[in-house]
């Protein structure tokens, strides 16, 4: 069967994707073992609103690498797919298409109309990204599909809720929250992320020591400054508290306009000087000498009618601004934090929109934050009570979605209580090592942290589209938590009720996902999936959500279901541009996988992924994908040749086991073989992707393509013994039999390796498994033999340790290192390939014996007319030398295959070059200043192009002075 001359990703990606899913392929089900071990993995479930980007198709990837090698193996696998309903997302999309095409707001339709709008809009449009997931090739079981509002896992939603309510683990009460003011909702943390601010201003306000407490002995006392609210403006001279003489350093200048200050003030610095008006402390560092003397007594709080106290608490730098911090508890949530320790009042001053309230004062009640702001620091200046405004670089918190800056407030929320699950998690990593972190370090660390500082989490949300909050109040207010409002009611003994307006944060249903997806529903507690599939083998995530989703998938999964989710998590690097930075829409350096695959193919850009899949962050370089499509196309190419002469030859795996016939060359391939097989397995199972990759292309485009295919070529090319010696074919088979071994033996290798990389690029490898002879449902794992033939169900190869022949390897490495020196000479010194030479060799016994074995090959792929063999050097002076690593050396004597002064001088400028370029990049790597700002990437490679420099020097010196 011949092969069409080019490797054509698109076509091999056209039709086995869809007749893999037909014949159920990807489902467990397909596995006819009923004793089989079982493997699972759940993907983590993507918004339904979005689309495809290079995280996704990183870890996707990876899942399908292992579900696939897995099922080769013979488990039932199980992966399975969902979509998250992405509460705020998919409602904003909602909200902008309802008044693009209607000019309504949600609020114009009601809450019912908009949600079944919601609903045609994810019948409609929501397939998007699971269609795009298909184009990954990943091998997921689509009958199983999951949305996280389907009614079993919206029914579990609901059973938790209740469950937790009832064991009192989940409350309603005011604390700190990210709040959206644009979206009008409070946010999680992962909802909002850090913009940084270069033209920021840092404020440093001045508040006045309450003068009773700070006025000498003696002082004149002003009563009318007791009734006099903070802030105004003195009457007269005769108003002013005390001289300037006795002022203390650091008062505010005598004037008119200062009488009702006290003489002393404590500086505070600020980015957001509107919130000065609900402080109710400042706070300095009890070890601070400058301000010993100020703790416990009051600041007159400008702008206000409130004293406020100067409490003492470690959390404050003393070395950090001015040592003094003003305390906000409402408006910040480590201020909010000391504030509890203190038990300081909570007085909030902004509205939901970001706007002022009455609580900031009749002057800013309404002014929106940023006007407020401006307002309070010309109130400052005018008071004398603003010090100076500093420039100053900031990162502001906003919201992902709309960008808006997001602002920390008291909020009335329901909230769950997380001690009890903490401690059931932090118990499990303890006394079991569950879940296994890949990297250990430092993710497990990570989580343990997390989790030992863990907070109630904060689960309503303000928005219409989710998993409505299951509770209802009556007329007077109090609430019934319930599954159904019919059963609110019986606890009521009304059915006069209201249901909360709020709905669940979307991670309320996704920390369910391990087990919700398997049938458990709360009322449902075991299902034939849940029994076989849970705990899942393997959670496949990036970082930033170990402590938002992953802690919390095993706290649920331990509470409700008293087992962990899985028994390992790999956690993946960040896909980053190609300068190293992330990717994003608003920086426009995003990459579309679907592009990619348009352009290098699917199986291309799964192997640039997975190889380059370390657990750490790494730049996408287009350089990479393309040398992985030029690596399927070696693949196409050597399966062509391989075809063209494959007449009398069927993959035969008793081919292997005929060592008494193999060459060295044979046997060296097999065991090469048999070790990568061994060596990939080891990976895989440590989740060392990027090592598998590399055994992988190493034996392909290396061992097999360049070496193994050259080194018999003659052989399974030869039909009528004309190649053969007048000795082979007295003592070996006719040569067509000879050659028909040959051709089975390579198609039989081929088909075992194809079958090892299935995993990574299963596009290519079934396309060509397809077209080997003798490929069959025969050659299945035996969980699959009544299944129609497809390489995605035939045994994974596990390699064989008796394969392993380490004198062939070594012997074999001996000369296929001297053909690449012999052929480095050549290229070195520009000698023409029609140009046939002596070469000359001094080596040991064992050397000259393997040499002496394999000439007729190192000839032929050498290029070499004769090989002299002796026990040390004797040439001219002018020869190209080199030597192999034990210690053989290998000479070309010159004269005569090359122009002597046209060589030198070449060889000259070549010299003089690479010095010039070589001077150049060690000045610039000397420099301190670029070595730690540029990308580290960039640093790396201009470090390994001077080493490559270097051996290239070393290499042309030694050619120059053998023309000397």
């Amino acid at each position: 069967m011949e092969l069409s001359t080019q490797y054509d990703p698109k076509e091999a990606e056209k039709d086995h994707y869809e007749r893999w899913e037909k014949s159920g392929c990807f489902a467990p089900e397909v596995n006819e073992d009923p004793t089989a071990d079982t493997y699972s993995i759940v993907i983590p479930p993507p918004n339904v609103t979005g689309s495809l980007h290079m995280g996704h198709a990183l870890q996707h990837t990876l899942m399908d690498v292992l579900t696939r090698r897995k099922r080769m193996q013979g488990f039932r696998t199980l992966f399975l797919v969902g979509v998250d309903h992405a509460g705020i997302s998919t409602q904003l999309m909602v909200t902008r298409k309802l008044w693009e095409e209607e000019k309504k707001t949600p609020q114009d339709i009601g809450r019912e109309a908009f949600v079944a709008k919601v609903w045609d809009w994810k019948t409609k449009y929501g397939g998007e990204i699971t269609a795009q997931m298909r184009r990954e090739g990943i091998s997921v079981d689509w009958s199983r599909e999951r949305f996280t509002m389907d009614e079993s896992l919206s029914k579990a939603v609901r059973n938790v809720f209740v469950k937790l309510y009832e064991d009192g683990q989940i409350y309603r009460g005011a604390r700190i929250v990210n709040w959206c003011p644009k979206d009008k909702t409070v946010l999680s943390d992962l909802e909002v992320e850090d913009k940084e601010k270069k033209d920021g201003k840092l404020y440093y306000l001045k508040y006045p020591v309450n003068e009773a407490e700070t006025r000498p002995l003696g002082s004149v006392h002003d009563s009318k400054a007791e009734t006099r609210p903070l802030g105004s403006v003195p009457n007269s001279a005769s108003d002013n508290i005390e001289s300037a003489e006795t002022r203390p350093l650091g008062s505010v200048p005598n004037s008119a306009s200062d009488g009702m200050l006290s003489a002393e003030t404590l500086t505070v610095a600020t980015t957001r000087p509107e919130t000065m008006l609900g402080d109710t402390a400042v706070a300095v560092n009890p070890n601070d000498e400058r301000y010993k003397h100020l703790i416990g007594k009051t600041i007159k709080l400008p702008l206000t009618n409130r004293e406020i106290p100067i409490i003492a608490d470690e959390y404050v730098e003393s070395e950090f601004g001015t040592g003094a911090v003003k305390i906000t508890p409402a408006h910040d949530p480590n201020d909010y934090e000391m504030g509890l320790r203190h038990d300081l009042p909570q007085l909030t001053v902004m509205n939901l929109d970001a706007t002022m309230n009455e609580a900031a004062g009749a002057e800013f009640n309404g002014l929106d934050r940023l006007k407020a702001r401006e307002k309070v620091v010309e109130k400052f200046e005018e008071l004398g009570l603003l010090e100076k405004i500093d420039d100053h670089e900031m990162v502001l918190p906003v919201c992902e979605r709309c960008k808006t800056v997001v602002e920390t407030l008291i909020s009335e929320q329901w909230w769950v209580r997380m001690e009890e699950m903490r401690d059931l998690a932090l118990n499990l990593m303890k006394e079991t090592g569950f879940p296994h972190f890949t990297p250990k370090n430092p993710h497990a660390k990570v989580y343990t942290d997390w989790l030992e500082n863990l907070r109630d989490w904060t689960i309503s949300r303000q928005l219409w589209w989710g998993h409505q909050i299951p509770a209802w109040y009556d007329e007077a207010g109090k609430v019934y938590v319930a599954r159904t409002k019919e059963e609110a009611a019986a606890q009521a003994g009304t059915d006069k009720l209201t249901q909360e307006e709020d709905v669940l944060d979307t991670w309320f249903s996704s920390w369910l996902w391990s087990f919700s997806t398997l049938g458990w529903n709360g009322e449902t507690t075991e299902t034939e999936d849940l029994t076989k599939f849970h705990p899942t083998s393997v959670l496949v995530s990036g970082r930033d959500i170990i402590y938002l989703w992953i802690s919390r998938m095993v706290m649920s999964s331990m509470k409700f279901l008293d087992e962990r989710p899985f028994d390992d998590v790999y956690i993946t690097g960040t896909v980053l541009d190609k300068n190293g930075q992330r990717m994003s829409k608003t920086k426009g350096n995003g990459i579309d996988p679907l592009d990619v695959f348009d352009k290098y193919g699917v199986d291309a850009t799964r192997m640039t992924l997975a190889g380059s899949s370390t657990g750490a962050d790494f730049a996408w370089r287009d350089e990479r994908v393309e040398s992985f499509r030029n690596f399927a196309n070696k693949i196409w190419n050597a399966t062509r040749f391989c075809l063209m002469n494959s007449e009398g030859a069927s993959v035969d795996h008793s081919n292997l086991m005929d060592r008494e016939s193999f060459t060295i060359a044979d046997k060296w391939i097999v065991s090469k073989l048999n070790r990568t097989a061994i060596e990939v397995n080891r990976a895989l199972d440590n989740y060392s992707f990027h090592e598998a990759v590399q055994l992988l292309y190493h034996f392909f485009w290396d061992d097999f393509c360049d070496w193994y295919i050259e080194l018999v070529k003659d052989e399974i090319t030869d039909s009528d013994g004309r190649n053969a010696t007048a000795r082979e074919r007295a003592d070996t088979p006719p040569s067509s039999l000879r050659a028909g071994i040959a051709r089975t033996r390579i198609i039989t290798i081929l088909e075992i390796a194809l079958r090892m990389l299935h995993p990574f690029m299963p596009y290519l490898t079934e396309e060509l498994w397809q077209k080997l002879p003798g490929t069959d449902s025969g050659l299945h794992h035996d969980a699959y033999k009544n299944a129609g033939a497809t390489i995605m169900l035939a045994s994974f190869p596990p390699g064989d340790k008796a394969a392993i022949d380490e004198k062939a390897e070594n012997e074999m490495q001996l000369v296929i290192e001297l053909i690449t020196k012999i052929r480095n000479i050549r290229a070195e010194m520009r000698i023409k390939s029609s140009e046939f030479f002596d070469v000359h060799i001094a080596a040991g016994d064992r050397a000259s014996a393997i040499f002496r074995a394999n000439e007729a090959q190192i000839l032929k792929l050498a290029r070499a007319k004769s090989l002299n063999i002796s026990g040390e050097l004797n040439v001219p002076k002018a020869s190209a030398k080199a030597v192999l690593t034990d210690g053989t050396g290998i000479a070309v004597p010159l004269e005569g295959l090359i122009d002597f002064e046209m060589e030198r001088t070449r060889l000259s400028a070549q010299i003089n070059n690479l010095n010039n370029e070589g001077d150049k990049l060690k000045k610039q790597l000397a420099n301190e200043n670029f070595v730690t700002k540029a990308p580290a990437e960039k640093v790396e490679a201009l470090r390994e192009r001077v080493a490559e420099i270097d051996t290239q020097l070393n290499a042309l010196n030694e050619n120059l002075a053998a023309l000397n």
